[in-house]
């Protein structure tokens, strides 16, 4: 796609060489967007198939998710017996989890005040 686009295939001399300056940039992202994508969908991921997607042969492959892994962009292990990649499922964060349950708390809880006030406005006054 890049080598086509009139903007970002625009060919650069350099010395001998017609080179495209955006195209490893471009390359690099578009396998993150592709395989972030199929990360989202999928849970376990055959790597000949996801290196078949990503246009890497196996070891590049293999050397491109390890460091995914390494810079903490990716949170998954690598089955090398069943050569596959599992990604581990997203946890919320502590401070998250402890929000959502203040919330939920404040509700019931206004709930309950509004039930009181209503049993209390129908008793009769003593």
């Amino acid at each position: 796609v890049i080598l086509n686009d009139p903007f970002l295939g625009k060919r650069v001399e350099d010395g001998n060489f017609n080179t495209v300056p955006l195209k490893d940039e471009f390359l690099e992202n578009a396998r993150l967007f592709i395989f972030e994508t199929y990360c989202r969908i999928h849970q376990r991921i055959g790597m000949g198939v996801l290196f078949e997607k990503l246009n890497l042969n196996y070891e590049e492959g293999e050397r491109w998710i390890v460091n995914l892994i390494r810079n903490s962009k990716l949170d998954a292990k690598i089955d090398s017996k069943t050569g596959t990649v599992i990604m581990e499922p997203n946890r919320p964060n502590v401070y998250e989890q402890l929000i959502d349950h203040t919330k939920a708390l404040q509700g019931r809880t206004y709930k309950l005040v509004g039930q009181l006030l209503e049993h209390a406005q129908a008793q009769p006054a003593r």
